[in-house]
């Protein structure tokens, strides 16, 4: 049996718990999230956690940025082989088809990520 999956743009933020600059991008994104869901999209957040980064460590860093949510992990680097992201934090909208619309350029703000999903 095949399960459809939602029409929704997905906001996918990939993020670790180390990333200085995740400090503050996560957060200010996490914030904007319901008016990322008003445009039709879902916040999906990625901890790209290395060998030595454990789960409970990505927690207690959301934790410790005042966001508690839900969160994927990605330990095997999928988010650099199929979508080539090379630096953290990084920003990628995917739209309702699977495909991968917008990667944010570095230091792409959340108004930025705002305003990209009221253009797609």
């Amino acid at each position: 049996m095949t399960v459809p999956l939602p029409n929704v743009t997905t906001v996918v933020e990939a993020w670790a718990p180390t990333c200085k600059p995740c400090r503050d991008k996560l957060p200010a994104l996490y914030a904007r999230r319901a008016e990322i869901e008003v445009r039709g999209g879902k916040l999906l957040l990625v901890a790209v956690l290395s060998e030595d980064e454990s789960t409970e460590a990505a927690r207690g860093a959301l934790t410790s940025w005042g966001v508690s949510a839900p969160f994927l992990i990605d330990r095997g680097d999928v988010l650099r082989r199929e979508a080539g992201v090379t630096s953290l934090p990084a920003t990628l909208v995917i739209d309702e088809q699977r495909h991968i619309r917008w990667v944010a350029p570095p230091n792409t703000s959340a108004n930025d990520v705002v305003a990209a999903l009221s253009s797609r």
